[in-house]
């Protein structure tokens, strides 16, 4: 159906009414969207530079710290946090120095500014000093039970796999067929057989080693 002039005049005014915000407030409350921390989803005021090198650098030490739970990744985005305020501290550290060499040149006259700079900035030096010291005890405090949850994890997971074997292994000893959900359990077929395996493997291994052998695999390769 053509479109009336009516419906294309009312068009033109919805799209007016959507182009944005207009006041102020408005403008500023929208450009802290893209301020919002990819993880958390919490605002930090952080100029766009800064925003990626913050969020690139963050996400490399949460994802090297592979975290699995909820409070796991929590933990993790805590230390990664502190890290890069560490830095940070560091940062503003050499750039107090750096500010005193502005005046001079030659080795001599620096190593003498960095001392006046020390001295015009001991007090500001020294709350950095204790700032980091803070932010080292939580980073140490936050990696030591994140390194204990995930620990207590994975034995736990080891446990439960070892379960997983020995109920699969007595299934088909029995010729039945074994279903881990059925059982409780998170692993698949594929995984419990894999591990089966591998513990077959290293048996053979092991007996080969106290008989002084080879493994059958590696004697006929």
């Amino acid at each position: 159906m053509p479109v009336s002039e009516k419906q294309l005049e009312a068009n033109r005014r919805n799209a007016q009414c959507s182009t944005g915000p207009r006041t102020a407030e408005g403008k500023a409350r929208s450009s802290l969207n893209n301020l919002r921390h990819g993880l958390t989803g919490q605002i930090t005021v952080l100029p766009e530079e800064d925003r990626e090198a913050h969020d690139a650098f963050c996400n490399r030490l949460i994802a090297g710290f592979q975290p699995e739970t909820a409070i796991e990744e929590q933990l993790a985005h805590f230390i990664a946090e502190d890290t890069w305020r560490l830095n940070r501290v560091a940062a503003i550290e050499n750039n107090i120095f750096a500010l005193g060499r502005n005046r001079h040149h030659g080795e001599v006259r620096h190593a003498l500014d960095d001392a006046q700079s020390f001295l015009d900035h001991a007090r500001e030096l020294n709350l950095l000093s204790l700032y980091e010291q803070r932010i080292h005890r939580n980073m140490q405090r936050n990696l030591n039970q994140l390194r204990e949850l995930q620990k207590e994890r994975q034995a736990e997971r080891r446990q439960r796999m070892e379960e997983a074997k020995l109920l699969a292994q007595q299934s088909l000893a029995n010729g039945i067929a074994f279903n881990p959900v059925e059982n409780g359990f998170e692993f698949s077929n594929a995984e419990i057989n894999r591990a089966i395996d591998k513990d077959n493997r290293l048996n053979e291994a092991r007996r080969a080693a106290a008989a002084g052998t080879k493994p059958a695999l590696a004697a006929a390769a």
